[in-house]
């Protein structure tokens, strides 16, 4: 076997076939054949060789004795474990020359293997630090959605429409002039900026007021569910009767306690609970903007012959997985991308550019995880399997016989990401 190196880390494998070994093919596949056709004079499977070929041809027996050698040689290049480790790809045969019979000739098997990657420096990478506070309209938003369940509507003392007040009104919706299904209502209630109206429309009702009546011109958008409205222009004649704000419930002390977080008993402290609680959101949020930074230009400064192989096959596993969401929702594919407003083409390219970046990104964590040694260890896998353990009520021994592969893979990424992180120079 002689292996020549191709271009996208593709490697093919060369080997002599003598005439007496393709001779040797010729009669297993002789047998084969033979054994399925009847030949007159001749039960089936019993004809003679030379009759067989008389009335077939040689040329008949060739395939199937070339599936023979073929399957031998990829047998001498599984047999070579320090090639077998590299090998991504599945193998691909061709005959070298002419094929005759009585006469030596080449057969080769190409295949990819995992490439070459020649990394940057990845320690000391710089990346912005953001101080991440939350403002004072963000704390009062968290406090507010503590007590949704306890928010009432009170009549607005001015009844003029602003973003955030509940409107109820009638509306009567026509596109050329003429009105269409689903496209009218009385006493709907509608809270103002909710974004739950088509574009626009919610906009032009600030500042109207009770009882008054304007037109709204709206246009439905490209990808609307009812097909004979995409697209359309349509005017919407739209009458208030009422406008109604929120009211929160007064933040007593009795009030804060009834709402069980722990050592929280008064407005100030549910505040500051609130605001610290936001800001180790964001902190774990610029954390993770800071890894997905430090990764990217790792990325982008990477040297590698990319095989093709690999996206195609990360492709394949995004594909699939947009296939079975659509499946879930019971609607064809293409519909299904329809929906998400995207052509067949777009997708194909997105999801292409993507499965590259995601190869890129496997072959440079393998690398750098290998180079510095983060593979997670029996320690803590154990402790990840006592953790998940204790959560769920089961045996960790139970958990690591099921899970101990996925665990193994998961804390690895974490060791990986973390050692992105830790290595990075903040300004």
């Amino acid at each position: 076997m002689v292996t020549e190196k191709l271009e996208h880390s593709r490697v093919k494998a060369i080997f002599d076939v003598t005439a007496d070994e393709f001779e040797k093919a010729l009669d297993k596949s002789f047998e084969i054949n033979n054994a399925k056709v009847t030949l007159q004079g001749f039960r089936k499977g019993k004809a003679p060789r030379s009759v067989y070929e008389k009335h077939y041809g040689v040329e008949s027996l060739y395939n199937e004795a070339l599936n023979e050698i073929l399957e031998a040689k990829e047998k001498e290049i599984l047999a070579d474990q320090k090639l077998v480790e590299e090998i991504c790809g599945q193998f691909i045969p061709d005959i070298e020359g002419k094929l005759e019979r009585g006469k030596d000739f080449k057969v080769s098997i190409s295949f990819d293997v995992l490439p070459e990657v020649t990394l940057p420096e990845y320690k000391g990478i710089e990346v912005a630090k953001k101080v991440l506070t939350a403002t004072d309209e963000e704390v009062e938003a968290a406090v507010k959605a503590v007590a949704a369940k306890d928010i009432t509507k009170e009549v607005k003392a001015e009844q003029v429409i602003a973003k955030g007040d509940y409107a109820t009104f009638d509306f009567v919706g026509k596109v050329d002039g003429k009105e269409f299904d689903g496209g009218k209502a009385e006493n709907y209630e509608l809270q103002i900026g909710s974004g739950q109206f088509i574009p626009g429309f919610e906009d032009q009702m600030i500042g109207m007021k009770s009882e008054e009546t304007k037109d709204v011109n709206v246009t439905f958008p490209e990808n609307y569910g009812a097909k004979n409205l995409a697209g359309k222009a349509a005017v919407f004649t739209v009458t208030v009767h009422e406008v109604k704000v929120e009211k929160l419930p007064e933040f007593t002390d009795e009030y804060v306690k009834g709402l069980n977080i722990k050592d929280v008993n008064t407005l100030a402290e549910l505040k500051a609970f609130k605001k610290k609680e936001l800001e180790d959101s964001k902190a774990v949020s610029e954390k993770d903007r800071q890894t997905n930074e430090i990764v990217n230009k790792i990325l982008d400064a990477t040297k590698v012959d990319m095989p093709v192989s690999l996206p195609e096959q990360r492709a394949r596993q995004l594909k699939a997985q947009f296939e079975m969401q659509a499946k879930q929702y019971k609607i064809p594919f293409e519909t299904y991308l329809s929906l998400m407003n995207i052509t067949a083409e777009d997708f194909e390219k997105r999801i292409n550019e993507q499965a590259t970046r995601q190869a890129l990104f496997d072959l440079v964590a393998a690398e750098i995880i290998e180079k510095e040694n983060l593979v997670a260890t029996e320690e803590q896998v154990n402790a990840k399997a006592e953790e998940i353990a204790k959560a769920q009520g089961k045996d960790a021994k139970a958990i690591l016989g099921k899970q101990k592969e996925q665990l193994l893979n998961a804390i690895t990424y974490d060791n990986f990401m973390k050692f992105i992180l830790d290595n990075a120079k903040e300004i």
